[in-house]
Formats: C-alpha cells, sequence, structure tokens
C-alpha cells in the first residue's frame, strides 16, 4: 500500500498542473495527485470568475472536492500540460505511483458517514507518444482467475501486478470495496 505524502508536498497553487508541486521523496503518488487537486486555487487576472449576479469578473476562491464515494471510481490522469504562449502543449511522462488494493479515499470524500472508503484497482488504460497521436493499451484484472492481462490490439496475454505501475497509465479503474 502507498502512504499518504501529502504532508510532504510543497504546492504552488497559482497554476492548476502537477508541474507546479513536487514531492520531496522525488516520486509522485496518487495521493499526492489527490490532495493537490483538492488544493483551494485563486481566481485571478485572465482567470477571473464571472458573478452573474454583480455582472463583472472578479477575483475568487475555487476548490474541488469529492462529495460522496461512488461504487465506481475512475480517475482520469494529467497527461499533457496546456500553458499559455509559446511553450504550447507537451506529454507529461511522470510516473505516477498508484495502489493496487486498497485505495483508500476516506480523507477525500466530504459525505463518507464515518466509514472508510477503500477501493482496488480493476483496470488501467495506457498512452504511448505525444500529444499530437500515440498508442493505447489497457490492464484489466479477470474477477475470475484473479489475474491480471494486458491488451494490445489483438494480443492478449498475462501479466504479474508489477508490471501495472508505469509512465504510460492514463485513465486508472477503481471498484469501492
Amino acid at each position: 500500500m502507498i502512504e499518504k505524502a501529502s504532508e510532504q508536498l510543497v504546492y504552488e497553487n497559482d497554476e492548476s498542473n502537477i508541474e507546479n508541486f513536487e514531492s520531496k521523496s522525488g516520486e509522485i503518488n496518487l495521493y499526492d495527485c489527490l490532495s493537490y487537486f483538492s488544493v483551494e486555487e485563486s481566481l485571478k487576472g485572465d482567470d477571473k470568475w464571472y458573478c452573474p449576479k454583480c455582472k463583472n469578473h472578479v477575483i475568487a476562491k475555487k476548490k474541488m472536492e469529492v462529495f460522496k464515494a461512488p461504487n465506481y471510481l475512475i480517475i482520469h490522469l494529467k497527461r499533457f500540460s496546456h500553458t499559455r504562449g509559446m511553450f504550447g502543449s507537451r506529454k507529461l511522462n511522470d510516473k505516477i505511483r498508484f495502489p493496487i488494493e486498497e485505495l483508500n479515499m476516506t480523507s477525500y470524500v466530504i459525505k463518507n458517514g464515518g466509514s472508510k472508503v477503500i477501493y482496488d484497482l480493476y483496470a488501467v488504460s495506457n498512452h504511448f507518444g505525444s500529444l499530437g497521436g500515440g498508442h493505447y493499451t489497457a490492464f484489466a484484472k479477470n474477477p475470475i482467475l484473479k489475474s491480471w492481462f494486458e491488451f494490445d490490439d489483438s494480443r492478449v496475454s498475462k501479466i504479474s501486478p508489477g508490471q501495472i505501475q508505469s509512465a504510460a497509465a492514463y485513465v486508472l479503474f477503481y471498484k469501492k470495496r
């Protein structure tokens, strides 16, 4: 199981992309991403919020949170960075460690009824390539055989759980216990 490392992160929340935090351990894990997702952000400059009441763009605060735990949790990892100006867009190839079993979402869900919110991974969608194109593969767990398989076009092969963690992981599929 991956331990939560949110207290080890350095946040700069003026922008909303993964490049603005770094783990002191040098590794990024899914708990880092979840913590960063819920950091309060200031909306200012070109990103001011439009107030329908006063009909002006005003400085505001924004915070994203998970209200209620769904039975199936799909996490889309931000793999593309879009910046204004001359740098444009690029793919982020950082390896993000994620738990295969026991993703503990308890502290990230507002309405959990005081009970633990635990998920297990059952599939991963991978993206290889760049912003302009690439190739997709998938890993999925067969619930009857309790084995993991890789799906790559017409080829299906059995893999070990240790092969699931990669820098190509793009979308994570979890089922609530």
